[in-house]
């Protein structure tokens, strides 16, 4: 039995599976707490900060940036942690390190303390993520799993929409501390679900930590189209959306002078529209290719861009919002979708994992760049034509890798882009 990626993956035991609701709703509060507000808590609260701290956003962005980088370290470190420590375990320890970090964050007075706040939950954050990817694929239906993934990546939009409510509530100076010690609780909630509703895992495959056997694994992956495309879509997503909503409340305040309860707004819309999105497109990628799927959500993302920046108002920062929950939240529960199907487990774990390192990694760059243009000239109107520009080539690629993969034909999976074990 092989899928594209060559040869078979290993065998495991025979896994409890849970229900795909449960499997939802855990990994759901897991990709919450680890993305939600491990990367959109500071991002959202970024203009409170800057005014506690009295530093500019090209200082803050740099700190948030600091947090990409780490975040691309532990994503390359996390492919050799699925394999030899067990999941559960290894989302277990990504919560806890969560709960250190906010309550590092709850007294920072400094850029520096904060961004040592950030790189610890930054650090274990891509680890959660890959080890949740590995277990919803071993505990979850295949028929459900689309779904469950794409859901579970909406977290990040659910923690979103709670950002946005501690924008509004918590305007006042320092009160954004408060942020930090609500998610510390929601932390350990969040792991006290994981211990009592998720079941217990072995290690993936210990011998597979090897430095031969990983390094012939990266290569096996870029060999394949489906892991190259995982890569690269990952880049582009990162460097789109990191960018954009790093600054997205900035600007509401600071170009547009909206109140609080406007800002929140943003945050609100892009998560509902994200959790929407999820369950629409999570379901619609089990019955279509992933590929297809991703190219919708990435026109709706460059088409909401560009009415931003043709209107350039807070009305059009509104339609950006929703087009960014639409592409933001369910592009990485799609991404593993398609390295699922498309590569054998460990070789789906090296794609997604790479593709998330260097995601961090470019996005650091957009986000520095876009912080210290917005200093020089007040505006992030020319950022936001850049991710628009990039967006809509990343839509003109996705759609012609779509047809592609139609005029392949042969049997009807090939077709609309899947490949299964057994399946030629």
């Amino acid at each position: 039995m092989t899928t594209e990626g060559g040869a078979g993956a290993p065998s495991h035991a025979p896994e409890e599976l849970i229900g795909p609701g449960r499997a939802a709703v855990v990994f759901c509060a897991v990709i919450m707490v680890t993305h939600g507000f491990g990367n959109g808590l500071v991002p959202a609260l970024l203009p409170r900060i800057g005014e506690s701290f009295g530093s500019g956003y090209g200082t803050l962005g740099l700190a948030v940036s600091s947090g990409l980088l780490a975040y691309g370290l532990g994503a390359a470190v996390g492919v050799r942690v699925v394999d030899v420590f067990p999941l559960r375990g290894i989302i277990l320890a990504a919560l806890s390190v969560c709960v250190v970090g906010f309550l590092v964050a709850v007294w920072a007075r400094t850029p520096v303390a904060l961004a040592g706040s950030v790189v610890l939950i930054s650090l274990l954050a891509p680890i959660s993520w890959s080890a949740s990817v590995r277990l919803i694929a071993r505990v979850v239906k295949p028929s459900s799993r689309g779904r469950v993934m794409v859901v579970a990546g909406s977290g990040a939009g659910v923690g979103g929409g709670i950002n946005g409510a501690f924008a509004l509530f918590l305007a006042g100076q320092d009160e954004w501390r408060l942020a930090f010690v609500i998610t510390t609780a929601v932390s350990v909630a969040a792991a006290l679900a994981v211990l009592a509703l998720l079941p217990r895992t072995p290690a993936s495959n210990p011998c597979l930590a090897r430095t031969a056997v990983r390094r012939r694994g990266w290569r096996d992956t870029w060999a394949v189209r489906s892991g190259r495309i995982v890569v690269l879509l990952s880049i582009a997503a990162g460097v789109g959306g990191f960018t954009f909503v790093s600054y997205m409340s900035a600007t509401a305040v600071d170009e547009f002078g909206v109140s609080p309860l406007a800002v929140a707004t943003l945050w609100w819309i892009a998560s509902s529209v994200g959790l929407m999105a999820a369950v629409v497109m999570g379901a619609w990628s089990d019955r279509v290719s992933p590929v297809l799927v991703m190219g919708v959500i990435s026109l709706v993302f460059a088409t909401s861009l560009i009415v931003l920046v043709l209107t350039w108002s807070y009305a059009g920062l509104m339609v950006a919002a929703v087009g960014f929950g639409f592409f933001n939240y369910p592009i990485w529960g799609l991404l593993g979708h398609l390295a699922g199907q498309g590569l054998e487990p460990r070789l789906a774990v090296r794609a997604f994992s790479g593709g998330l390192t260097a995601a961090a990694w470019c996005a650091m760059s957009g986000i520095a760049l876009a912080g210290w243009w917005i200093d020089r000239t007040g505006s992030f109107r020319i950022p936001v034509i850049a991710v628009a520009v990039l967006s809509g080539l990343v839509t003109g690629w996705l759609v012609t890798e779509y047809l592609r993969r139609r005029a392949g034909g042969g049997s009807p999976l090939k077709e609309i882009g899947l490949s299964w074990p057994g399946v030629q």
